[in-house]
């Protein structure tokens, strides 16, 4: 080891390296949806645990948060607490303005006849 230099300068978080190279390698899209998606997850245990392993953020339009859910009566309950999870949302120290939820129903594990 006596060929290296001894380092200069503070060292950084490799936390702090990795939007840098996202950018770099043209996955800055992709490290954001998962920030969102972390913190929509962090929301929904907060707010409805029983609903955080049953739904994800997909991804986000027009300022509304686009949730896919695992069944049915998540999808519903989902629907029907919008307001407030795009309220928790909005107000989590992660977050951004939110302007809603829209559910949209997974077809994981369905047949294609129920998928008709």
């Amino acid at each position: 080891m006596p060929d290296q230099k001894p380092r200069k300068g503070r060292p950084q978080q490799i936390s702090s390296l990795i939007p840098e190279a996202a950018r770099a390698l043209g996955f800055e899209a992709e490290l954001e949806l998962s920030k969102q998606a972390t913190t929509f997850t962090s929301v929904l245990q907060a707010t409805a645990p029983h609903l955080a392993k049953k739904c994800r953020l997909i991804g986000t339009e027009r300022g509304r948060l686009i949730v896919e859910a695992d069944d049915r009566a998540a999808a519903q309950e989902l629907h029907l607490r919008g307001t407030e999870i795009a309220s928790a949302y909005t107000h989590h120290k992660e977050g951004s303005r939110t302007l809603g939820v829209s559910v949209r129903l997974s077809n994981f594990g369905q047949t294609p006849r129920e998928n008709e």
